[in-house]
């Protein structure tokens, strides 16, 4: 039991030092909705994002609700979360590649009911969630996304409010440095909090 331990200890740490770790600098998101304003169920919304510091990104959203003639374009800040990897060491969620976040933006809504003139109002959206990168190397992955928002226009006998869910893909291009450097900090720390965990068992089992 403790030769398989030692040698879990030292494929973990093989596999840790042999990844290619990268953030990406600029993002693209295809993001399917189930919102609720205006009566409807599904929405369509496309994320253009740039790795503005470490942690945080700047975006800009074109929101679609086709059923409703309505638009959104609202953009603001999406904070990634990484001072939370390590916290997943002891969880199947392999640090660098989840990453959860918390985003808020700001914006207009457009929306026009039958022949009537279309009106714009302010909107405004705040989000959790949390994306999975599939290689690690920020070139795409997959997101999950709720919040709540405020739309914009009122329309008489339809919320313009309501909590959304979010499905998409995201894809990554080119490197942001400090970013890259922070992932690469926390999935070593992670991996040390693992590995002291698995270094505890191999000695409790040597013990035993």
């Amino acid at each position: 039991m403790k030769r398989f331990l030692l040698a879990v200890i030292v494929l973990l740490s093989i596999s840790a030092l042999g990844q290619t770790i990268n953030s990406s600098q600029y993002q693209v998101e295809l993001n399917f909705v189930e919102a609720g304003p205006y009566g409807q169920s599904q929405a369509l919304d496309v994320t253009f994002g740039e790795q503005f510091t470490t942690n945080n990104r700047l975006q800009g959203d074109f929101i679609t609700m086709p059923g409703a003639n309505y638009t959104g374009y609202l953009g603001g800040d999406s904070w990634n979360l990484s001072v939370l990897c390590p916290f997943f060491a002891a969880t199947s969620l392999p640090c660098g590649k989840f990453m959860p976040f918390v985003t808020g933006e700001a914006g207009l809504g457009r929306i026009q009911v039958g022949n009537a003139a279309a009106s714009q109002a302010f909107a405004a959206i705040a989000e959790v969630g949390a994306g999975y990168d599939l290689t690690g190397k920020g070139n795409y992955g997959l997101l999950f996304k709720a919040g709540w928002g405020h739309f914009g226009p009122s329309v008489q006998g339809e919320s313009n409010n309501g909590f959304l869910f979010y499905s998409g893909i995201q894809w990554g291009g080119g490197s942001n440095a400090e970013a890259t450097a922070a992932k690469i900090a926390h999935i070593k720390q992670a991996e040390a909090k693992r590995m002291k965990k698995l270094q505890e068992r191999a000695a409790r089992a040597a013990r035993s």
